[in-house]
């Protein structure tokens, strides 16, 4: 069964390897991305039964990975929100 993953990264090149990595590896489906800390908020109100995994940079292009990191505090028990680098 797929992962519905949503991904937090401003990175391109780190985008274009690390989404076919993790559907490969950890079987990630990617439902939604954002480059900024705005926009992935925005997405994460909007859809917060949708997820099960975020991975989330915490260096962006607009603000910071660990806002995102604070929005998650009002996930599901069956999710799981990770920061990286």
């Amino acid at each position: 069964m797929p992962l519905s993953t949503f991904l937090v990264e401003d990175s391109p090149l780190i985008r274009q390897t690390l989404m076919p990595a993790m559907e490969e590896l950890v079987g990630a489906q990617f439902i939604g991305s954002a480059t900024r800390e705005d926009a992935a908020i925005a997405w994460l109100e909007a859809h917060p039964d949708d997820w099960q995994l975020a991975v989330v940079d915490l260096f962006l292009e607009q603000g910071t990975g660990l806002g995102v990191v604070r929005q998650c505090r009002h996930r599901g028990k069956n999710q799981l929100c990770t920061s990286s680098r």
